[in-house]
């Protein structure tokens, strides 16, 4: 038996032609993300939509690091927080035209980098201003990619082999070097098993540990005199008001604020590949139409594509998603025996 065709423009298949239809302006990615989040809504709607769970673990997360009972449930994250931190450190040597010689991380999360420079007092102010304005700039970076579709197990995978190759060419005392190691190896493995939402949660953490760094440390940026493994020692703000001038109190201030930045930056101006991916799906599956069953066709010569939907009522179709980029022409999925979807990618 046969049954007759009738083609209709795909544009007609979206429930709000005000964002997919033929007069909708911009980029589709726009279009959908503004279908899902609605299109008054500013940055700071839509991160409180997507990232709720984020931001209640980041409020959380600042005040259990700044309450040193509670402190030991976030640990490995202060460790590789400062790991980050004495690793700024030793990029901004590099970067003046130095090096590093070794970091020390110790137990009680405090580190040490030992760095050498030309001597002038600009580069050693750069380097010593790293820690804090180094690890916000990466928070903030890691933070922008979190909503990506390969972003978060990347980064992971990738925070890792830098931990590691850090372990071999800089890190030199017992604790960081068996701690360290079993961290990237943790990460690694993770990212490599965990489902891809659960990554996700895991890479957003360790952006904020990294972005909040000055906030989460306000005791030590503060203070008077810094402590690392539980003696006293100089702090980066004191060392920068030597070199550069000003009071300690103005460049942990500075610190501060440039951490509370880029943390707002990362948060809200996310690159969202996962909303657009969810709601492409999402259009997929959600195209009215009076017949329930229909079959999607696309033809390479037009941007849109049409749909086939056959008119006969005693046959079930096939549904099927094409992309506009197929080299072929049209087409056509034959009538089924019963009801089910075809995606064709």
């Amino acid at each position: 038996m046969s049954s007759q065709l009738h083609i209709i423009n795909s544009d007609e298949l979206c429930a709000a032609p005000e964002v997919c239809g033929p007069n909708a302006e911009g980029s589709k990615e726009q279009h959908l993300i503004a279908q899902m989040t609605g299109d008054d809504d500013g940055p700071a709607k839509k991160f409180l939509k997507r990232d709720k769970q984020l931001l209640k673990a980041i409020a959380a997360m600042v005040v259990l690091m700044n309450i040193e009972t509670l402190s030991r449930v976030l640990y490995p994250f202060k460790i590789f927080s400062t790991w980050i931190h004495e690793l700024s450190h030793g990029t901004a040597a590099i970067l003046t035209g130095g090096g590093i010689e070794k970091i020390f991380i110790y137990p009680d999360t405090s580190g040490l980098a030992y760095t050498y420079t030309d001597g002038s007092d600009f580069n050693r102010g750069f380097v010593a201003s790293a820690g804090y304005t180094g690890t916000a700039v990466l928070g903030m970076t890691l933070l922008l990619f979190r909503r990506t579709y390969r972003g978060p197990t990347y980064g992971t995978i990738a925070i890792g082999v830098a931990i590691l190759l850090s372990c071999v060419l800089y890190v030199r005392n017992t604790f960081a070097l068996v701690f360290l190691p079993i961290m990237a190896i943790a990460l690694m493995f993770c990212a490599w098993k965990l489902k891809a939402k659960y990554v996700g949660y895991l890479y957003s953490f360790l952006a904020a540990t990294c972005s909040f760094n000055a906030i989460d440390n306000i005791s030590e940026l503060f203070g008077s005199v810094g402590y690392v493994n539980g003696e006293e020692a100089t702090s980066d703000a004191h060392a920068v008001a030597m070199y550069w001038g000003g009071s300690n109190i103005l460049w942990a201030t500075f610190w501060f604020m440039f951490a509370l930045v880029c943390s707002a930056v990362g948060l809200l101006l996310v690159f969202d590949g996962v909303t657009y991916k969810k709601e492409l799906k999402s259009r997929d599956m959600e195209c009215p139409s009076e017949n329930p069953a229909y079959t999607a066709a696309t033809i390479a010569d037009k941007p849109r594509g049409d749909t086939i939907i056959p008119t006969a009522p005693d046959y079930p179709a096939y549904i099927a998603t094409t992309t506009a980029d197929q080299p072929r022409g049209k087409t056509v999925i034959p009538n089924a025996p019963r009801e089910k979807t075809i995606r064709m990618y």
